[in-house]
């Protein structure tokens, strides 16, 4: 009787000690951070995550996505860490999140969660999961920069423009191309303020599509950005014409002032394209005494008249020709480089080289110039028009890669899908917009009841 209560009380504590020593067992630690919570519309705040574990990690521990909506977020070097609590090595990693808020507000950082692999009872490796601790920070507009459309803030920035011409002398059908170059310091490129070059009646404008690059810091992670936008003009004909000038202002984050840049408006006097003259020498022949030559003119002088004739029409025909021809030349080229077939070639051309952020950029400047999403020209309207679900996603993995980087969670874009996908929308829409516009153009009766018969119709057939 003894020994079977003895066994059950056995059977029983046992569990219970057996929990009791788990429960003992040194746990992962997770600590989350927000360096500056309250920075500046378009300015840093870096967000550390601290994962240590028992013993050392066996696998480098599973993040979560930390994008936050209206922010950029560029995910920074890691670094390896350690530390001694209560007697016990703990080893791991410290990661460094740059998020840079785009508009005023609060932002938080939900509670999500860790996946860690480390060494409970070395060689074993245990897995857990643990919860991270929400955060959250505020970003804000400074009163003094209340009017700045759009606002900017950087640390350092300056603008440079530069200007070039086809030829010295502009004449009409030569080509002006406008340069402004924008670098910052402490702010990412697409936050730039892009340049939106006026029209001028007389000038036809072409803008290129802008050059956007950032250069991060791999040990402070400090970036500094550039923002190129550049147009040309085309001389339709002549005159004098001036280029707005250009000012940016924005936010200088350690003056704690408002700056002003100004670009200097650019002249440019176009001139006609008038026929070149050219110059005979028809002094007398005073100066030959070889007697057969005046002989030979003498004898066929009405031969000589018409050659003679014909080179001063050459010679006053040829060079106005040449110019009307190499500028039809560069009309014809600027348009076609202004054409959708021209951009949609390029978008093409980006899918080949598999560049996430060329590629995107020649998506967008497809868009622009194509004729069956105006007015949106975007990849809203392109994926709601097109209906594809496929082109939906490539393009939304293909946004994540570039505005969500460190984003492993979703499979990720496909350059050939993405350009077959486009090439059948592109086509799909095409077809469907030539369908509309025969609908329009054309009548809902060729021959409309009640139409009154023409007098000719009633005689009778010839036999």
């Amino acid at each position: 009787m003894m020994r079977g209560i003895a066994l059950l009380l056995l059977l029983v504590l046992l569990p219970q000690a057996a929990r009791a020593q788990q429960v003992g067992d040194p746990a992962p630690v997770v600590q989350v951070t927000i360096d500056r919570p309250r920075v500046v519309v378009g300015q840093r705040a870096t967000m550390r995550v601290v994962i240590l574990a028992p013993n050392y990690l066996t696998a480098p521990p599973e993040l979560p996505s930390f994008q936050l909506r209206n922010a950029v977020t560029r995910q920074l070097p890691s670094i390896n860490t350690s530390e001694e609590r209560d007697g016990m090595t703990y080893a791991g990693v410290r990661f460094e999140l740059a998020i840079y808020p785009q508009e005023p507000g609060d932002f938080v950082v939900p509670d999500q969660k860790a996946h860690i692999h480390y060494a409970a009872e070395p060689p074993k490796t245990r897995v857990v999961e643990i919860g991270l601790p929400r955060v959250s920070f505020e970003s804000f507009v400074p009163e003094g920069a209340a009017t700045l459309r759009p606002f900017l803030s950087a640390d350092r920035l300056s603008v440079e423009q530069d200007v070039k011409q086809s030829s010295d002398r502009l004449r009409a059908g030569d080509a002006v191309t406008r340069t402004v170059t924008i670098r910052a310091e402490g702010t990412l490129a697409m936050l730039l303020p892009p340049q939106t070059f006026a029209a001028v009646d007389g000038l036809r404008l072409y803008p290129a599509q802008p050059a956007l690059e950032d250069k991060v810091d791999g040990r402070s992670g400090a970036v500094a950005s550039t923002r190129v936008d550049a147009v040309t003009y085309m001389l339709e004909r002549p005159g004098d014409y001036v280029l707005p000038a250009i000012d940016i202002g924005w936010w200088n984050v350690g003056a704690g002032r408002v700056e002003q840049v100004h670009l200097a408006a650019v002249p440019l006097s176009v001139v006609a394209d008038p026929a070149g003259e050219a110059v005979v020498d028809d002094r007398p022949a005073a100066h030959w005494h070889w007697g057969a030559l005046i002989e030979a003119i003498a004898d066929h002088w009405l031969f000589t008249a018409f050659a003679l004739m014909i080179l001063v029409a050459l010679a006053w025909v040829a060079p106005a020709a040449t110019r009307r021809m190499m500028a039809s030349l560069r009309r014809r080229r600027a348009t076609y480089r202004a054409s959708e077939a021209w951009s949609f070639r390029k978008f093409r051309a980006a899918t080949r080289r598999r560049e996430p952020a060329a590629v995107y950029s020649a998506l967008l400047d497809w868009l622009r110039r194509f004729e069956p999403l105006a007015p949106a020209g975007d990849v809203d309207a392109l994926t709601s028009a097109a209906n594809d679900p496929a082109l939906k996603r490539q393009i939304d993995a293909l946004q994540r890669e570039l505005f969500a980087a460190g984003d492993e969670t979703t499979p990720g874009w496909s350059p050939r899908v993405l350009k077959r996908h486009v090439s059948s929308a592109r086509k799909t829409l095409r077809r469907r917009s030539m369908h509309l516009e025969i609908k329009t153009v054309l009548p809902r009766q060729i021959n409309p009841v009640g139409s009154r018969i023409p007098e000719f119709s009633k005689r009778r057939v010839a036999r």
